[in-house]
């Protein structure tokens, strides 16, 4: 269906013990298409082992026809139910390093242990660090292929936070590719639309105040929801109550076709984005990729 409807990549999140198999529904994305690229958004480095991911990975290649791309973070639910800290920023890019290796078929040393692929065709296959730090963002600017960054109200700090990255590293401005990755719900009534966001916008307003960015009314209005969040529920319809109406706009796109199409021509005017991630939302999230493929990838060309 993504083909056909014109998309160019499908991004798998990875949760095991909340979501699907994330490699299993790769590889089934991989052989009912011919054209999208594929990838998780966002594995970690904790829950599989890098070398899990490497083979992984090149299979994933392999049986695509060259189309496989990871996404890689410091790991939110997938590691919390597991009662888990987040990855540091220097095992992030230690673990991006490694993966660099394994993937040309290079040795590396793994807990003291050497380790190398031996399957796969060596392809450099493109790292996307999922970032909403500062750091992480300058750490993607340095090392990264792309970035994966939030429907964020800061959105263009984080652009030039990565920009500083290249820079540090003598990188051409603009030689890492920035993904926007947005919740969207598409609705002709417009209420039902940002009602269905409503759970992943909970999340990101429980992130945003993790890395001390919400603003002091984005604080106060979300109390109630960072002190009810349970990550066994993650994103889960429970708690929609607790999101207020206000702030589903700086945080997600939803609403009918041509207000969703009209925030999504203002973003593509920033400077720096190069793709638009959707991450559809509401009772039937298949009629959500329809809609916004009609509504707004081809009436804008992709």
């Amino acid at each position: 269906m993504a083909d056909e409807l014109g998309y160019h990549a499908v991004w798998v999140g990875d949760s095991h013990l909340i979501w699907r198999e994330l490699y299993v529904l790769m590889g089934a994305i991989a052989v009912s298409s011919s054209r999208v690229r594929i990838g998780p958004c966002v594995t970690n480095p904790f829950t599989r082992h890098l070398t899990v991911t490497a083979g992984g990975m090149a299979t994933l290649n392999e049986i695509s026809g060259g189309r496989a791309q990871l996404g890689i973070g410091a790991g939110d639910s997938a590691l919390k139910n597991l009662g888990k800290k987040r990855a540091s920023l220097l095992s992030l890019e230690n673990a991006m390093l490694a993966l660099r290796k394994l993937f040309r078929g290079e040795k590396v040393t793994l807990d003291d242990y050497p380790a190398q692929l031996s399957i796969g065709d060596k392809a450099e296959i493109p790292i996307y660090l999922s970032a909403g730090a500062p750091r992480m963002q300058e750490l993607a600017g340095r090392i990264a292929d792309g970035v994966v960054l939030g429907y964020w109200p800061d959105l263009k700090k984080g652009l030039a936070r990565v920009r500083e990255g290249e820079a540090k590293q003598q990188r051409p401005p603009g030689q890492v590719e920035a993904v926007l990755w947005t919740p969207c719900a598409i609705s002709e009534d417009g209420r039902e639309a940002l009602e269905a966001v409503k759970p992943q916008v909970a999340r990101r307003l429980l992130s945003a105040a993790e890395r001390g960015a919400l603003s002091e009314e984005e604080i106060a209005l979300t109390e109630p929801l960072r002190k009810a969040y349970d990550f066994h529920h993650h994103m889960g319809a429970e708690h929609s109550a607790l999101v207020p109406d206000q702030l589903v706009d700086r945080y997600a796109v939803a609403g009918t076709p041509s207000q969703v199409r009209a925030k999504i021509e203002e973003v593509r005017s920033i400077e720096g984005i190069h793709e638009i991630a959707i991450i559809p939302w509401g009772r039937d999230p298949e009629a959500v990729i329809q809609a916004f493929a009609r509504s707004v990838i081809q009436p804008l060309g992709g």
